[in-house]
């Protein structure tokens, strides 16, 4: 078995892993993992079926390409085909390079940032060599174990990183949503709708963007909530096309959490387990612990409204219709993360047949997709100020 182990502090979220990349000299092929914070891993090969390396680190968050993800893959180069990426167990994640020949590992190191990078990395050089040497190379013990970096948690979060957004494309799957006048779904209107926003995010390079899902599957509110907080989302953005019983009526509408749904939060809090950050220090006494809590709820709430705030005019200099009182309240499900902003943007109704047409052309779409993105530019324009604040 092959360990290696990086000393070192790490921050106080789990580790981010941005870019997986190759480089070329001579006959050897050079992988580099770029990351947030310093992490430990080790690496293996498994010879069976298509020679395989794999790099197992303690668990990290997956941004490739400022997308995150559980699980992904992408192209290699040199005697790497292919790369593919997950978590294998609660614990740890694994980078697996699909080799394109018998390889084994030169050498390995790890980088810390310099005045020229802001990224951690860690170093693999690879050289091709004969089936038997590649099989002959040690294999992991099963049971073996990496030594994990102890973290800090400390509220206070890296004003360097990207903002992690989160895309919720409401409905899916079995649950068409809202049905138009010309047979149109509401959950087709929010995942095309839901994709051209992450495009357009990760096309201006400030942020990292997760979706709640990416293709027609149903997905239950609670683990739509869940995967916001599970990627400590800076902004959680749920997507959804309105219906209503008077055909005429139509628009766009923003929501943030209602007072009765501030109650719901705090209750689901205590039912569903969900940790805040500062009731993890036990140094602290239960009453100074609900202050902070309670302090971190109102400031959710307040950034969410701000965010709100900032989104309206934008949707409206873009002219797209909004209905009146454009800023509402309401207890949604996707809106009771004690600790995420969100907002629901109900983009208009599919029971009316102009907002329809807009909705389901995506040369119309575009322009309430691009008032989003400007109204998060906005939004995040303090962000090292807000960041620190989270």
């Amino acid at each position: 078995m092959l360990f290696f182990c990086v000393s070192g502090i790490a921050e106080a979220r789990t580790t981010r892993v941005s870019d997986v990349r190759f480089g070329l000299e001579g006959d050897e092929t050079r992988v580099v993992i770029d990351s947030d914070s310093p992490v430990d891993y080790r690496f293996f090969v498994l010879p069976n079926g298509t020679p395989r390396i794999v790099v197992e680190m303690a668990r990290v968050r997956w941004s490739i390409n400022g997308l995150t993800s559980e699980a992904g893959n992408g192209d290699g180069d040199g005697l790497v085909a292919h790369y593919r990426y997950e978590h294998n167990s609660p614990t740890t994640s694994r980078l697996i390079l699909d080799l394109s020949a018998p390889a084994k590992v030169l050498g390995s190191y790890a980088m810390k940032p310099n005045h020229e990078r802001s990224s951690h990395r860690i170093i693999l050089d690879l050289r091709q060599v004969n089936e038997a040497e590649f099989r002959a190379t040690p294999t992991p013990v099963p049971d073996a174990e990496l030594v994990m970096i102890s973290q800090s948690d400390s509220l206070i979060r890296s004003a360097k990183r990207k903002p992690v957004i989160v895309i919720d494309a409401g409905h899916g799957g079995k649950d068409p949503g809202a049905i138009g006048v010309k047979g149109t779904f509401e959950k087709d209107v929010t995942l095309a709708s839901a994709l051209a926003l992450r495009d357009a995010l990760l096309r201006t390079g400030r942020y990292e963007v997760s979706m709640t899902r990416a293709d027609d599957t149903f997905i239950e509110l609670e683990d739509r909530v869940d995967r916001a907080r599970e990627f400590h989302a800076d902004l959680f953005i749920s997507l959804h096309a309105d219906a209503g019983s008077k055909p005429h009526t139509r628009g766009a509408s923003v929501y943030t959490l209602s007072p009765s749904g501030e109650k719901r939060s705090q209750a689901l809090r205590k039912s569903h387990d969900w940790v805040l950050d500062v009731e993890r220090d036990t140094a602290r006494s239960t009453e100074v612990n609900d202050i902070l809590v309670s302090l971190i709820e109102r400031e959710t709430k307040n950034q969410s409204a701000r965010f709100a705030n900032m989104l309206i005019p934008e949707i409206e200099r873009a002219d797209w219709p909004t209905l009146d009182n454009t800023h509402r309240n309401a207890g949604f499900f996707v809106l009771l993360a004690p600790d995420v902003p969100a907002v629901l943007v109900e983009m208009g109704f599919l029971t009316n047949a102009k907002d329809e047409a807009l909705l389901t052309s995506p040369r119309h779409r575009k322009h309430i997709i691009q008032a989003i993105v400007r109204a998060t530019d906005s939004f995040f324009e303090d962000k090292e100020l807000y960041v620190a604040q989270r």
